[in-house]
């Protein structure tokens, strides 16, 4: 989709509509805030938590697991 199909399909939506829109974007945004600092206070215990916390970051660990399950 291309910018000006997108303003396109917003230009059709009521104010309301775009209202509903703003509002469920903030509150998904506030609920990955909120598992992401969730995650951050906890200590990692094994390697999927290790995994998850790295995802939520949006970093990518795996090729730097693999190195250390290699030489464990």
């Amino acid at each position: 989709m291309t910018e000006d199909d997108l303003i396109s399909r917003l230009a059709t939506l009521t104010t309301e509509q775009l209202d509903a829109i703003q509002d469920s974007l903030l509150k998904k945004v506030q609920e990955k805030d909120a598992k992401r600092e969730r995650l951050t206070k906890l200590p990692p215990r094994t390697s999927n938590d290790l995994e998850a916390l790295a995802d939520m970051q949006d970093l990518d660990l795996s090729s730097l697991l693999r190195d250390a399950k290699r030489y464990s």
